[in-house]
């Protein structure tokens, strides 16, 4: 949901936009840490010891893509991972609100990035844009949840959202995307 809000601001609203000289920096948070997403043309626009947020300069006005990293402490305990993936199905958001409406959900576990991961896409259609003057743009996230392995109280959340027509859609883009994702490491607190 945050990742969608991100897209509801004015560009020119970000604290800041820093270039980004190399892709294989790393970003080492509180508790974990992920590579700089691979390419040319990103920005870190926001950072601080649990989050960081990229952006991909593009030329289409609109056409965006973002990539999060998003860590927070949560008070629920899960027993099965299944449990995890339920709590996170309802964390996503159902209908979208204002400007969006969510058109798709889905979230599976995924064992391969750990025991209590989550791989999740959500689908939105974005109807009140800047640049698209009245016509229905679509804004998709894919990321992974997961709960730290040795701190389960804390939730980390990698994704990338693109959002523009559909023609616009690039997999060069969704490759970065995925690159982003797949780099997230567990460190100690």
């Amino acid at each position: 949901m945050l990742t969608m809000a991100l897209f509801a601001g004015d560009a020119g609203a970000q604290l800041h936009a820093i270039p980004l000289a190399r892709p294989d920096v790393v970003y080492a948070m509180e508790g974990y840490s992920v590579l700089a997403p691979p390419g040319k043309n990103w920005f870190e626009l926001k950072r601080d010891g649990r989050n960081v947020y990229f952006g991909k300069k593009i030329a289409s006005r609109t056409h965006a893509f973002i990539a999060t990293a998003m860590s927070g402490l949560i008070a629920e305990k899960f027993e099965k991972p299944e449990e995890f993936r339920n709590y996170v199905s309802r964390m996503l958001p159902l209908r979208g609100g204002g400007r969006h409406t969510v058109i798709e959900n889905r979230v599976e576990l995924d064992r391969a990035a750990g025991r209590f991961c989550v791989r999740h896409y959500t689908k939105a259609e974005d109807r009140d844009a800047l640049y698209a003057r009245g016509k229905m743009l679509l804004a998709e996230t894919i990321g992974v949840s997961c709960l730290h392995p040795d701190s389960p109280d804390l939730s980390i959340s990698v994704s990338y959202t693109e959002r523009g027509y559909q023609q616009e859609a690039s997999a060069v883009l969704r490759a970065e995307g995925e690159s982003f994702v797949r780099s997230l490491k567990f460190t100690s607190r």
